[in-house]
């Protein structure tokens, strides 16, 4: 999702749009009638059931079940293009301008661009496409986040906007970064894998 990153992926969006409790059971609802389910997130003890919680998250439009998702550490690298587009961002989004970012996307609230201007929010998000192009391996220590497993995804995301208002389509390849430490999960020793990090080589449409 534009203004410092969100995935790449996120990161233009996002510089273009400028429940609490655990995530793995969520409360019970305590209202009256019959509301619709609610998706639950797998514990995240392998990378392909993060990347899995991590389309739950972005349809949901989860902002804390996508804090959750995140590791202290998360860098969102951006493309070149974007770090002409705007210079006073830098060349990566630090964990707290994503979190920021997010909150605002998720919210589905108008907002304005980093030059003033109105955006409408973001009703919507689905995918035409999230499927890795290669398997997970360590990135070396030259690369822009080192000792971490990554693997390059083919990605469509499709942000709809409303009546009125055209659909904003990112489409290309975005380098998913992911880490994990020891755990214990339901009384079984496991490992928990958060993301750590994203390189946005996308385009917008």
């Amino acid at each position: 999702m534009s203004a410092r990153r969100i995935l790449g992926l996120l990161a233009l969006i996002a510089l273009l749009t400028a429940a609490g409790g655990c995530i793995f059971s969520p409360d019970d609802d305590e209202g009256g009638g019959t509301p619709p389910p609610k998706p639950e997130l797998d514990f995240p003890d392998s990378p392909a059931k993060l990347m899995s919680n991590f389309q739950t998250i972005y349809e949901e439009k989860n902002f804390d079940w996508y804090r959750d998702m995140l590791h202290p550490d998360y860098r969102t690298i951006l493309q070149q293009e974007t770090i002409d587009q705007f210079p006073d961002v830098g060349e990566a989004l630090e964990l707290d301008e994503e979190l920021r970012i997010h909150e605002r996307m998720f919210s589905g609230d108008d907002l304005t661009d980093p030059n003033g201007e109105f955006v409408p929010g973001v009703i919507d998000i689905s995918y035409g496409k999230f499927q890795p192009e290669l398997d997970w391996q360590v990135s070396p220590v030259d690369d822009p986040i080192p000792n971490a497993l990554f693997a390059p995804y083919d990605v469509e995301l499709l942000f709809n906007r409303g009546q009125g208002h055209s659909q904003i389509s990112v489409k290309g390849q975005i380098r998913f970064y992911v880490t994990s430490k020891d755990s214990l999960h339901e009384g079984t020793p496991k490992q928990y894998y958060q993301m750590v990090g994203q390189v946005d080589l996308t385009t917008i449409n």
